[in-house]
């Protein structure tokens, strides 16, 4: 089964990215065409308007609507020509930040490179300190005492649950007798006991009804036995402790020795550089979609001068005298104002047509930027869990490609294609050993870095859990 590494899958988020984006500028480009076809349409019947009026024999009334035509559009002409101003400064912006988010993916890359370099080199140098310390018999003494400090240590820390448990369980039929706990809680029988002479008479009383000289010890005994016990175990626990910090000692002098300290700075700097390069990623890919926005409410024709142009020209075509035209154009005998209004009637039917094919654009587009926000934000989060590390691979790829695919189609929703990735993601190890040493004792403070990549100040994807042996993923697998 073929199985594509974290940068591999992160490359194909990059695609699918760019698929999305390029099929918004498809529909915005049909969106512009539709809404400049709707103007283009509303200037020729109004052109129809001015051809009808010098139709017409009553020169006053032709006049005032030839003068009023052309007054329209004239100043249609002015909007669109200040809208084509706009738009072109708009395009010139959103021309720039898809330039400055070029560079930046660019760079990104680059840092990443210097990122996957930087972890296999501390990867390697690791494992050649614990190959080193694998041979080092005053190393492998102080292991054996650590191991042997922390499984004492457990076993009492377990001891001490169960007995707290008990103590649970079996005092509940002294604490559920209320007899019983006033007078262990006057300290009855004890230094702390203070009572007058006919009060201490009538306890006693009471401590003979419900058994309370041959109950007492026992519930004393059932409460002191946690507290020991929990006491050993801090106490082994301590001991474990010491022994834990001689071992990481050890550790740490032979990983210094070795340069591994100063290659844990070079990928803290390389991983600072890519997260530093993907806020600012962030912070474009926001611009972009704003500017986007913009652009689409200009394609839609939503913009202030195509709603004024709209405006310029309902106010127009809805004079009284506008109908007076069409329907005496209607009573002549003349073919010329026939096909006027024929032609006119075309136009509407056309406009109807554009303004139904607007509507799917728009959906269309709305759905593609949606569909672009939730690719973006899942990319992020890709980046943000490490899913790019080195120690990252992703298996059978032909599920991820198809799950791409059908959230390109809008067939899957971005939370199926996360899970999937979460799903298919595989820890691969390279050299270094995370159960070596003090790996091996599971308290989550290692020693070794790798293959452990730090994720948003947390261990995340592939972090030492708290049980020996274990994984946790904090939105890995």
């Amino acid at each position: 089964m073929e199985m594509w590494s974290g940068r591999q899958t992160l490359g194909s988020l990059d695609k699918a990215l760019g698929t999305v984006r390029g099929q918004i500028q498809k529909v915005d480009a049909e969106i512009q065409a539709a809404g400049k076809a709707v103007v283009a349409l509303e200037q020729e019947k109004m052109q129809r308007y001015s051809q009808l009026a010098k139709l017409r024999l009553d020169q006053m009334i032709s006049g005032e609507i030839e003068a009023g035509l052309n007054t329209a559009d004239r100043r249609v002409a002015e909007l669109l020509e200040q809208r084509d101003e706009a738009l072109s400064n708009l395009q010139h912006s959103l021309d720039a930040a898809q330039k400055e988010l070029d560079a930046l993916e660019k760079q990104r890359s680059q840092h990443g490179d210097r990122l996957a370099q930087a972890a296999a080199s501390l990867d390697a140098a690791e494992a050649a300190t614990q190959r080193r310390l694998g041979e080092d018999s005053a190393y492998q003494q102080q292991l054996v005492k650590t191991q042997d400090a922390d499984r004492v240590a457990r076993h009492a820390e377990d001891k001490t649950q169960q007995a707290l448990a008990d103590r649970v369980e079996k005092g509940q039929p002294y604490e559920a007798d209320p007899l019983f706990m006033y007078l262990w809680e006057r300290g009855f029988e004890t230094s702390d006991y203070t009572a007058n002479q006919l009060t201490r008479h009538l306890d006693k009383w009471v401590a003979q009804l419900c058994d309370f000289y041959n109950a007492r010890p026992n519930y004393s005994m059932l409460l002191e036995i946690p507290r020991r016990m929990e006491a050993h175990a801090e106490h082994v626990r301590g001991l474990a402790d010491r022994e834990f910090s001689a071992l990481k000692e050890l550790e740490k002098q032979a990983a210094t020795a070795d340069g591994v300290d100063a290659l844990g700075e070079a990928l803290d700097v390389a991983q600072q550089q890519v997260d530093t390069t993907d806020n600012l990623i962030k912070g474009v890919e926001e611009k972009i979609r704003g500017l986007l926005e913009q652009r689409a409410d200009f394609a839609a024709g939503d913009d202030e001068y195509i709603k004024q142009s709209i405006d310029t020209f309902t106010r127009i075509f809805q004079r009284e005298d506008i109908d007076t035209l069409y329907r005496y154009a209607r009573t002549t005998s003349t073919l010329a104002d026939d096909i006027l209004i024929q032609d006119i009637a075309a136009s509407d039917d056309k406009k109807g047509e554009l303004q139904e094919a607007l509507v799917q654009h728009r959906r269309i587009q709305k759905s593609n930027m949606q569909r672009m926000q939730e690719l973006e934000q899942l990319r992020h989060k890709f980046k943000r869990e490490r899913y790019d590390d080195v120690h990252s691979s992703f298996g059978n790829t032909s599920v991820l490609l198809m799950l791409l695919n059908q959230f390109l189609q809008g067939a899957a929703s971005s939370d199926d294609l996360w899970q999937t990735i979460r799903r298919e993601r595989r820890y691969r190890r390279i050299e270094a050993d995370p159960d070596f040493g003090t790996g091996s004792i599971g308290r989550g403070n290692s020693t070794w870095r790798m293959p452990f990549p730090q994720s948003s100040g947390r261990v995340g994807g592939m972090g030492r859990s708290g049980s020996r042996g274990g994984f946790r993923t904090g939105g890995g697998f």
